[in-house]
């Protein structure tokens, strides 16, 4: 009998075990399973405030021009990674003698945003560029519409967060 309840808690497991990780390689095949491995691997034509996907779509983009972004993509990336020295943490150059030095503190600070904001207006220009005239009004209205639908969110979330501070203060006040 004690045999018995062995073998039978053994099956049991085998089964489970069995049934898991057949469950588990059948996720893997789900086409959204590799689409979103796919997107993690794909980082580098994530933009910000808009990816290269997105565009494809919503700009209606030819297969040259999206060619054309990709490469125009890695140029900025290239860019960044080759300036990367430049972007040092600016406190430890403003306290490299031991005080503060505030001056030095700015200037590194404002080179820093600086070379950003060039490599990044240098990318905006190329961009555009490879657009039409009716892309890049499209672009510009799609941009307007993701920053509205900000606002919109976070006036949502600063409701929610309001109305959490007031249940705490009740809360504190009892």
């Amino acid at each position: 009998m004690k045999k018995f309840k062995i073998l039978f808690l053994f099956l049991s497991v085998f089964v489970f075990a069995g049934t898991y990780f057949l469950g588990s390689a059948s996720a893997m095949k789900h086409p959204n399973f590799m689409r979103h491995k796919f997107m993690r691997c794909r980082k580098m034509d994530m933009m910000g405030m808009f990816n290269i996907f997105m565009l494809k779509n919503k700009l209606h983009l030819t297969k040259n021009q999206l060619h054309q972004i990709k490469i125009i993509k890695r140029q900025e990336f290239t860019a960044f990674k080759s300036n990367i020295r430049n972007f040092r943490n600016p406190l430890l150059s403003a306290m490299k003698s031991g005080t503060f030095n505030k001056n030095v503190f700015v200037a590194n600070i404002t080179n820093k945003v600086k070379n950003m904001a060039e490599i990044k207006a240098n990318f905006l220009t190329k961009f555009f560029n490879v657009l039409t005239p009716a892309q890049r009004s499209r672009f510009v209205f799609l941009m307007k519409k993701k920053i509205h639908n900000r606002i919109k969110r976070l006036e949502f979330m600063k409701k929610m967060l309001n109305k959490r501070i007031k249940i705490m203060n009740e809360n504190l006040s009892e």
